[in-house]
């Protein structure tokens, strides 16, 4: 049985615990786009297929029952800060008041290295005491030593990485399709498919690593995951930021691609 399965088997028992931390094993490389699709994937069918829900969430941070701390994106910035406190307070914030549309709240932190112990210590009663029904996921993709006042409080899980080779087979059919389609077309068909648009710019983010072309068009990813960082931030809408996206792919990536 996988990890996706073993979980809803233990949601459909009430089982859940309150705090998990998921990492991937499988791979030497940072595992930030997997670890959050996998994630994404299962809030989704728990909504669906456990609480009934018949709308389907695009974006975690779209459903108000689920808090996201932490980028959406790999950044690979070697000068990540740590979170603030005013956000670690935010956190303990969002699960003082009763679920909108659900039964169980979930939060996802997408980055345990952010974390020091000063922003743990804000934690400690929150992952002591959870406040009814919800479940924290504490992701780690870089497989970081974690505080012992995490670390004890918490399940781990273990999600193994697919072969890079069947991604990049992905990627490149992904792109193939995307120089046939035009702009209406691309997103009426990606923001309703079953990849999310941050599996999508991870796999761009995978890809570039592995060329050995021209610097400029490494400069150009950062310049455009700052731009695509802030739509996250202020919440723009879906298919703005599948446009965006889109835009980049046709001026930046597809011309190389194709050589």
């Amino acid at each position: 049985m996988n990890l996706h399965d073993a979980l809803m088997d233990k949601a459909r028992a009430g089982r859940l615990s309150h705090f998990y931390i998921l990492e991937a094993t499988g791979s030497e490389a940072p595992a930030d786009g997997t670890l959050q699709e996998f994630i994404h994937h299962f809030i989704r069918d728990y909504y669906q297929k456990i609480e009934g829900h018949k709308q389907s969430i695009n974006h975690l941070m779209d459903h108000p029952d689920v808090f996201v701390l932490g980028n959406l994106t790999t950044t690979e910035d070697p000068e990540d800060k740590f979170f603030s406190v005013s956000e670690s307070e935010s956190l303990a914030r969002f699960f003082e008041f009763k679920a909108v549309q659900s039964k169980r709240k979930f939060a996802v932190i997408t980055e345990a290295h952010r974390i020091n112990a000063l922003v743990a210590n804000k934690w400690l009663k929150l992952l002591e005491e959870p406040f009814g029904e919800c479940t924290i996921f504490l992701l780690n993709p870089r497989r970081q030593k974690l505080l012992d006042t995490l670390h004890s409080r918490a399940l781990h899980l273990r999600l193994m990485m697919n072969h890079q080779e069947s991604n990049l087979t992905e990627w490149m059919e992904f792109l193939g399709h995307s120089k046939q389609l035009s702009l209406s077309q691309f997103i009426e068909k990606y923001s309703k498919a079953e990849r999310s648009l941050t599996f999508w710019v991870s796999e761009l983010i995978r890809w570039e690593s592995l060329q050995t072309d021209q610097l400029e068009s490494k400069d150009a990813l950062k310049d455009w995951l700052k731009n695509f960082q802030e739509m996250e931030i202020f919440h723009q809408p879906t298919a703005t930021k599948w446009s965006l996206f889109y835009s980049y792919l046709h001026e930046h990536v597809l011309p190389r691609a194709s050589h």
